[in-house]
């Protein structure tokens, strides 16, 4: 039997935010390097910083917030 991969958890942060936490989105990805390409699409996309851990709270990187001109 096959045994699934953690979700990898990815947490958008959103200063302006009521509780000043941000979103988390989880998605089940084996791979780290898509983990950190949909992370960084949804920095490009937000303009905002992405933290992407795994389900254990393992740091596997941060893409900072775009900056607007």
């Amino acid at each position: 039997m096959s045994e699934k991969s953690p979700p990898i958890l990815i947490h958008v942060e959103n200063p302006t935010a009521f509780s000043g936490k941000g979103s988390i989105i989880i998605l089940e990805l084996a791979d780290e390097a898509a983990a950190l390409r949909v992370a960084r699409k949804i920095a490009d996309e937000t303009g905002r910083g992405v933290t992407v851990r795994h389900a254990d709270m393992g740091l596997i990187g941060t893409i900072s917030a775009a900056k607007t001109h």
